[in-house]
């Protein structure tokens, strides 16, 4: 199980909220699987903000990752109610972490607010702001970082280009070392852009992580390869499994 999740527990719950994460739709009829499976904060029953934050599973991914990874500057897309923000501040105490969130609801900006708060109470160097990707990225990132950013979060807007604008604008102020972790690409039906994302750069090594809730990916520098990509093998699937699984699956939904 992974520590970061106990502490995100603990951290909100001792500020008053509750924290609902990592269900399985099959325990509890009428969710989907885009749903209850991640992390929501609630207050006196009352759900804070309609995204939700990473599941169990995938803050154990992103923990393997991250001593290996060791970032110095972490920028996220997506921040809603500051659960997977606040998880890397708790998972990097030595690196800078910067969040957006275009804020189209007042949740959001309450979100803003809120992460600000409980990043005072963990040792972290964190920073959560208003900003739209792309517009705003080159600017947040050049006002909050001394240096190139060397680790990306990509979970704002869940359409094939946003993802792709998302993962460009990035790109350009990162570092060549720079480890791009991707959000809701299979559940969303953004694997396609992934792919084109992959293809137009080679010297980044890709794939799909089949064994999060979400369907993540990663994209991760060739150098790197020794050391991610037995952690990166780990929460994936191989072609073949994956092919089985597509046929299996088709073949019990035309007998029923």
């Amino acid at each position: 199980m992974s520590s970061a999740f106990i502490k995100l527990v603990q951290l909100y719950e001792s500020n008053g909220y509750e924290v609902q994460s990592s269900l399985s739709p099959l325990h509890f009829p009428g969710f989907n699987l885009a749903d209850i499976p991640f992390s929501y904060i609630f207050k006196d029953g009352v759900k804070m903000s309609r995204g939700g934050g990473l599941a169990m599973a995938e803050l154990s991914f992103l923990e393997c990752l991250m001593p290996v990874v060791q970032p110095k500057n972490i920028f996220v897309i997506g921040n809603s109610f500051g659960w997977t923000t606040l998880a890397l501040g708790l998972m990097c105490p030595n690196s800078r972490v910067v969040a957006i969130d275009k804020c189209p609801r007042p949740d959001e900006a309450l979100g803003l607010e809120v992460t600000n708060i409980l990043a005072e109470q963990i040792d972290a160097e964190l920073v959560a702001v208003k900003g739209i990707s792309p517009n705003d990225v080159a600017r947040i990132v050049g006002d909050n970082f001394d240096s190139a950013i060397d680790f990306v979060l990509i979970d704002g807007g869940h359409t094939p280009d946003q993802q792709t604008k998302d993962f460009e604008v990035c790109k350009a102020v990162a570092s060549e070392d720079c480890v791009y972790v991707f959000h809701d690409v299979i559940n969303f039906n953004m694997v396609d852009s992934f792919v084109k994302i992959a293809s137009a750069n080679p010297q980044l090594i890709s794939s799909l992580l089949f064994r999060t809730p979400s369907g993540m990916a990663i994209s991760y520098p060739r150098q790197m390869a020794d050391n991610l990509g037995p952690i990166v093998s780990a929460f994936t699937e191989t072609d073949e499994r994956v092919h089985v699984l597509h046929q299996e699956g088709k073949e019990t939904l035309s007998s029923s």
